[in-house]
């Protein structure tokens, strides 16, 4: 079973801490861009070649964001995830227990409020390790308000839910 889904932080609010380490990161790249800058003899030259160094690096990670899905593969003996650079492999022997759920989430960007429903898989392990991924459930809150089933409907097929229970006939 092999499946991509629309990654989403396991933990609502990650997606707020990671944004301001970055913005961090990138304020500093960006003042040593300006610094190369006026050490340049050429200014015109200078002024190009410092824009273009500071705005680079935040093209690149908005594109790989854009454009980067996540995945996970079952096999008959593991459940390997993948995003980005990540790879993790979970031994179905190692799993006590999977839980899934759906969680509401308002994320605001620019003034505007995105909501959205996330799904999050924890598969509990021996050793008392658990790992948690999320991914965004395609939902339409037009048809939630119309019939309140449909929310619970949505779950119950989603890719999460079906890897659970593909797994779970693995373990038996």
């Amino acid at each position: 079973m092999k499946e991509d889904y629309d990654y989403d932080f396991p933990e609502s609010g990650d997606g707020s801490i990671l944004g301001c380490v970055l913005t961090l990161v990138w304020c500093v790249w960006f003042f040593i861009c300006m610094l190369i800058t006026t050490k340049t003899d050429d200014r015109g030259a200078g002024i190009v070649l410092g824009v273009f160094l500071a705005f680079l690096p935040l093209f690149i990670f908005i594109i790989i964001l854009e454009t980067s899905m996540a995945s996970f593969t079952a096999d008959d003996h593991a459940v390997t995830f993948r995003y980005l650079l990540k790879k993790t492999v979970i031994p179905y022997e190692s799993i006590k227990s999977i839980e899934v759920k759906a969680e509401y989430r308002e994320q605001s960007i620019r003034g505007e409020v995105n909501r959205y429903y996330a799904e999050v898989i924890s598969f509990h392990c021996d050793g008392e390790k658990e790992y948690v991924f999320g991914g965004k459930l395609k939902t339409y809150f037009e048809l939630i308000l119309k019939d309140p089933s449909y929310l619970q409907k949505q779950i119950e097929d989603s890719k999460f839910s079906q890897l659970k229970r593909y797994i779970e006939g693995q373990m038996k």
